[in-house]
């Protein structure tokens, strides 16, 4: 394990926002899966992927694109910021999995197979009925197998991501939650559920996303450890890492489109919506490097800390990228 990398397993900060940039090398960040999907369509991803081409041109002596975690390593020994490129819905295949290999060469390496309500594949945490993954749910869990696209069920119903963990033939992920009995929310995840993703290797990043916290808007960062400390009791410290969901220089609005049933109706009356919510001390991705201070004042180990900040995002990533 390489000492000093710090991965963030989920980030949808706006990447239009030079700022985010600034922090997130103020921050250390040494990688990052950042969210460029959720509600939006085939030809919408096709046009954020290749946005993302742009950057890695423009930007190359700050960021790198990782298609592997070999590149992470090189991230880390070059002073860069590693690039994921992640979805938090598998709507942009539509209904064709092959879509997914096209995606693949583009270097798309986590996709979540369900962004809170029900698709062609899962169901969502907030649908009233989950009954598991459909017929082309199970057949694109095995296709991102094949080409070692990491699973992630952060917003997935309870049911499909358990059926999910069982059909999949390498470690899934929630890649930003919390437990749901530190914190009762449809997003944060029974202790049961943490077990059997980690029993099959899988990694849960803790979520410091405030609404799902004890606190809710008020949390800190103590609030944040806590519930991180809460997840490794359950899953074991190799099976624990950070996931800020840092939504770093967003605005109103695009809280409010996530609110609203694949984007387009009106459906959560979770307003007035909040720029930039964030746990008090963890307001942007420059105090990322803060996570890891707190861990160290709380008696964990600098062995614990390494796999806590990195180390198990890394050990899952070249399990399930083969690289």
């Amino acid at each position: 394990m390489v000492h000093g990398i710090t991965v963030d397993g989920c980030n949808p900060s706006n990447w239009d926002d030079p700022g985010v940039y600034d922090s997130l090398a103020r921050g250390r960040v040494t990688a990052l899966n950042a969210t460029i999907a959720i509600w939006e369509g085939f030809e919408e991803t096709v046009d954020a992927t290749a946005a993302w081409h742009r950057r890695f041109r423009e930007r190359a002596d700050t960021l790198l694109q990782v298609r592997g975690s070999a590149d992470i390593v090189r991230a880390h020994e070059t002073g860069r910021t590693g690039i994921i490129l992640g979805w938090q819905n598998i709507a942009p295949i539509g209904n064709d999995i092959e879509r997914l290999e096209a995606f693949h060469v583009l270097g798309v390496r986590v996709v979540q197979l369900a962004y809170n309500v029900r698709n062609l594949v899962a169901n969502g945490c907030y649908e009233p009925h989950d009954e598991g993954l459909s017929l082309f749910g199970v057949k694109a869990v095995r296709r991102l197998n094949d080409l070692g696209v990491l699973v992630d069920l952060s917003h997935v119903g309870d049911r499909s991501a358990r059926h999910a963990i069982e059909v999949s033939e390498a470690p899934v992920a929630f890649t930003h939650a919390q437990l749901r009995e530190f914190a009762d929310h449809p997003r944060n995840k029974p202790a049961e559920l943490v077990r059997a993703l980690v029993d099959r290797g899988g990694v849960i990043g803790a979520n410091a996303y405030p609404q799902f916290l004890p606190g809710g808007f008020d949390s800190t960062l103590s609030d944040y450890l806590d519930g991180l400390e809460r997840l490794v009791e359950v899953a074991g410290v190799d099976h624990v890492g950070i996931a800020t969901d840092q939504c770093e220089g967003r605005d109103a609005d695009f809280f409010a489109s996530l609110a609203r049933l694949h984007g387009t109706t009106p459906h959560f009356d979770a307003g007035p919506y909040r720029p930039n919510p964030s746990v008090a001390g963890l307001e942007t991705n420059a105090e990322i490097p803060d996570i890891a201070s707190g861990l160290r004042d709380r008696g964990h180990t600098p062995e614990e800390v390494d796999k806590i900040m990195g180390g198990n995002w890394m050990r899952l990533y070249r399990e399930v990228w083969g690289a």
